[in-house]
């Protein structure tokens, strides 16, 4: 019995060490993940603010449209 003792503490290191490796990866890929996710809310914002930008600019310009055809019509 305790001459398969060896056999069985190293089997069982190697199960635990293998297995985690497999939980730093999966951790790794995690942070990866959200670090990609938090990248793409940056730029989801950016380009909002840029739209709303635009928008503004041609919310001004229909309302100098309307004020010229609303001078040129007195």
């Amino acid at each position: 019995m305790f001459s398969r003792l060896p056999a069985i503490v190293t089997g069982t290191l190697a199960i635990l060490l293998t297995s985690a490796c497999g939980v730093a990866d999966t951790g790794s890929s995690a942070v990866t993940a959200a670090k990609i996710k938090a990248q793409q809310a940056e730029q989801a914002q950016a380009a909002k603010v840029e739209i709303e930008k635009q928008l503004d600019a041609a919310r001004e310009q229909a309302e100098q449209r309307r004020k010229d055809i609303e001078a040129a019509t007195r």
